[in-house]
């Protein structure tokens, strides 16, 4: 990645002097994007005119909070998305999705409408959403999903009308170093996960989204010996973590976000 220029200059000359750090951005969102050669070139022309327009204010609300890159990546990648919700029709899940059933259908969400990569999107099913399915298991389902088509253009003059309700960028860079991060943590964790008992790894998964009274009612287990199994398991993750330099303290953030009562410590155990 090319370095910053300095941050002080005039929003013309900034953007002059960023116009390296600016291509190199484009070029990985409009791969990211799986954009073609003409419309990654015509992306490329619309950031650069949305980031001069009303005399350079994207980079007039830099405020120096985050490194410019990071700044600019959160602002070309929020762009990246505006235009590919219009380059595409509205998604919807493939006749052969749907006859799959619902776990195929968030997968070719996932990977379709979301554009997450295969790998990455195993890890939000795995970590996020407490899926047990296997990765052999996936990838068959990937593999019977249909190839996506369907495109459809729109005028910049559409592209540009529609305002965005999202935050501003410097918080949307921040948003963006919490999310590196909060991967970094989801990785770990689910290297770890792989070190128990399959059947753990599914208790595990299950907690961030059930009680263990709820639990245990769905598997027919009795309440207070699963409290103690899962307290081993935790014990093996934390150690497992620990060899990774991942903290409790880091992967309860993260957790907490998916279920914020995840780690209160007034349930009861009874």
């Amino acid at each position: 990645m090319a370095s910053d220029p300095p941050s002080d200059l005039p929003p013309d000359q900034l953007f002059l002097k960023s116009l390296p750090l600016i291509e190199k951005i484009i070029a990985f969102a409009s791969r990211r994007s799986r954009f073609s050669r003409e419309d990654a070139e015509d992306f490329s022309s619309w950031v650069k005119l949305k980031l001069i327009e009303n005399d350079y204010g994207v980079l007039r609300q830099f405020k120096g909070g985050c490194s410019l890159g990071t700044y600019l990546s959160v602002v070309i990648q929020r762009l990246a998305q505006d235009y590919r919700n219009h380059l595409w029709s509205k998604w919807r899940p493939s006749a052969e999705a749907l006859r799959l059933g619902p776990l195929a259908v968030r997968l070719e969400q996932l990977l379709v409408r979301e554009g997450y990569s295969f790998d990455e999107a195993c890890q939000i099913l795995w970590v996020n959403e407490g899926i047990g399915a296997t990765e052999a298991e996936l990838s068959d389902l990937r593999a019977k999903l249909p190839p996506r088509t369907g495109r459809h253009l729109v005028s910049d003059e559409a592209l540009q009308a529609e305002a965005s309700p999202d935050p501003g960028p410097e918080q949307q860079a921040e948003d963006h170093e919490i999310a590196i991060e909060s991967r970094r943590i989801f990785m770990a964790l689910h290297r770890a996960l792989r070190t128990l008992p399959a059947d753990d790894q599914v208790l595990v998964k299950l907690r961030t989204r059930m009680s263990v009274a709820d639990m245990a009612r769905a598997r027919k287990l009795e309440q207070k010996p699963l409290y103690r199994r899962l307290e081993k398991d935790y014990e093996a993750l934390a150690k497992a973590l620990a060899r990774e330099g991942v903290r409790h303290e880091d992967v309860k953030r993260v957790l907490s976000r998916l279920q914020p009562d995840l780690f209160d410590e007034s349930e009861e155990k009874g």
